[in-house]
């Protein structure tokens, strides 16, 4: 079955993710985007310049008085997530917030007449296995983080079957690509290249699964269009390798091969070892694959912040 989608919800919509659906959306010429987004980020000059783009300041606090002025959207994507600062990623007091943003989100979802709530479900959801991650694999977070976006997932669905809503819980693994978080592995490393800084890894041991946040969206959209109703789908490359590996190619495409030095940063004690994706699934179901090889993602995002830095 093929959804319509002509009128899309966001939250979220300044995030890398957020920004890269906006310009998938846009390229599928739907009709019109609601952006429910706080007014402050200073990554909103990253927005298109369209027409469609409807935005209003409304931060995940003031969805649940959000005044809806129509009632025929058709997908809500729900990717705004408070208070995501690692220093209180373990807070539970302040990550427990988002049940009910998320909670609010779907009630917004229902008022505003969309047929399905999409949410940005996470890895870290999983917490520890040494195997890919399927739909059905058993998740035991270990953060508060974690543990509230897999609270978030339950509560949503239970909303949505209340309201007769398609809801699906993707599980986004490590995204990375244009107007990535700075404070990323990736992103701070680039940045201190450009700057003439040095760079600093981990002992890269880790399998890992990086996926370009240009194959996020389409992940997303392809999953709003054909998307199984309850679906949890994992959404990574499906091509996992040692950590060292991608800090090789980093490392090579910033010109610095001969300054790789692996073991300046030490794990946490929390660190995951194995993070790796089963894409098939959400491939039987919407025919969605990555296109974007790490190499070429990676110098896109290095070419995104030299010009950033001129």
């Amino acid at each position: 079955m093929e959804y319509q989608l002509k009128k899309a919800v966001m939250t979220g919509a300044s995030s890398s993710i957020g920004l890269a659906l906006i310009r998938r959306l846009l390229d599928e010429d739907l009709e019109k985007i609601l952006l429910l987004q706080r007014g402050e980020s200073a990554r909103l000059k990253y927005l298109p310049k369209d027409p469609r783009l409807q935005f209003v300041d409304c931060r995940l606090e003031e969805l649940k008085n959000y005044k809806c002025e129509e009632n025929d959207y058709d997908v809500f994507f729900h990717l705004g997530w408070a208070n995501v600062a690692r220093e209180v990623r373990d807070d539970f007091g302040k990550q427990i917030e988002n049940v009910v943003y998320s909670c609010n989100a779907v009630e917004t979802a229902h008022r505003l007449g969309c047929h399905s709530f999409i949410g940005a479900g996470s890895q870290a959801e999983y917490g520890r296995h040494n195997e890919a991650l399927r739909e059905n694999t058993l998740c035991v977070p270990e953060i508060a983080y974690g543990v509230m976006k897999l609270s978030a997932c339950h509560a949503t669905r239970v909303l949505c079957r209340k309201y007769e809503m398609r809801h699906i819980w993707p599980r986004i693994l490590s995204a990375y690509g244009l107007c990535d978080n700075r404070l990323s592995m990736l992103a701070s490393n680039i940045l201190s290249s450009i700057q003439g800084g040095e760079l600093a890894f981990s002992k890269g041991e880790q399998i890992w699964d990086f996926i370009n946040t240009k194959d996020v969206a389409n992940a997303l959209y392809s999953i709003a269009k054909k998307g199984r109703d309850g679906a949890m789908y994992p959404v990574g490359s499906g091509k996992a390798m040692p950590l060292k590996e991608y800090i090789s190619i980093l490392c090579e495409k910033l010109g610095r091969l001969q300054d790789m030095e692996l073991g300046k940063v030490p794990y946490s004690g929390s660190q995951i070892m194995h993070l790796e994706a089963d894409i098939s699934s959400i491939q039987a179901d919407t025919g969605w694959k990555p296109e974007i090889e790490f190499q070429d993602g990676i110098a896109e995002e290095i070419e995104f912040y030299r010009a950033e830095m001129e």
